[in-house]
């Protein structure tokens, strides 16, 4: 994709000094417990255009939706999403920011749990490379973050017949997150969208509807429970 401009870099070095009190709705730095005295489950999200709000709208998208929900226990949740649109492991987004990117300014050591969604922006890509890519961005959130579960989510699709393209965004990344231990989930395989794609998905047959972003916070929260709590 090139190098980045200086007006890349600025742009996202400002992103970063706001993700966690204005994108997000989170609380500053410091603030350790929710208004109920219960400690939130810190949730980063690392992730492309599935992520933001895209055909919808960012208080429409799944991590926003996310941060008004409780876990079991009812434990509340802290959501910094720091997701861009065309953005994967390997592809830079709108802003410059890879996932690895994304992670850089994004994870902090206090993170619980972080989870990298998508991307088929990094379609055609040469596997060993997506994968390197993938398992390098999972190392530096590990690092940054060691007490923090990860958790990563393959590409969405609409589509009934498994895309072959798509299929290999996913196996490079599912290999990449089993040799760093890392959770995989596959919504292809698990057919997420089942036959309801056409409702749960907008116009464009990619981005979810108002309808599948609550799709996805719904899976979503099932998983951040499961790995908080199992």
């Amino acid at each position: 994709m090139g190098g980045r401009s200086l007006r890349a870099v600025a742009k996202t070095a400002s992103l970063a000094a706001l993700l966690t009190v204005v994108a997000t709705g989170c609380t500053p730095a410091g603030v350790k417990h929710h208004a109920s005295g219960t400690p939130p489950v810190r949730v980063v999200v690392i992730g492309d255009s599935l992520s933001t709000g895209y055909g919808t709208s960012p208080d429409q998208a799944w991590p926003k939706l996310l941060q008004h929900a409780h876990l079991t226990q009812k434990r509340p949740v802290q959501v910094t999403n720091a997701s861009e649109n065309g953005s994967g492991y390997l592809v830079a987004g709108e802003g410059g920011n890879t996932f690895g990117t994304e992670v850089e300014y994004a994870v902090g050591p206090d993170a619980d749990v972080v989870v990298f969604f998508g991307s088929d922006n990094d379609a055609g890509a040469d596997p060993e490379e997506l994968r390197e890519a993938a398992a390098s961005t999972f190392a530096a959130a590990s690092t940054r973050a060691p007490q923090a579960v990860l958790v990563a989510v393959g590409p969405l699709s609409g589509s009934e017949e498994p895309d072959p393209v798509l299929a290999g965004v996913r196996d490079s990344a599912a290999s990449a997150a089993e040799n760093r231990g890392v959770h995989f989930i596959d919504p292809i395989a698990d057919q997420w969208l089942g036959s309801r794609a056409d409702v749960l998905l907008g116009p464009d047959g990619e981005h979810p509807s108002a309808s599948g972003q609550k799709l996805l916070r719904d899976k979503m929260k099932e998983i951040i429970a499961a790995a908080v709590e199992g």
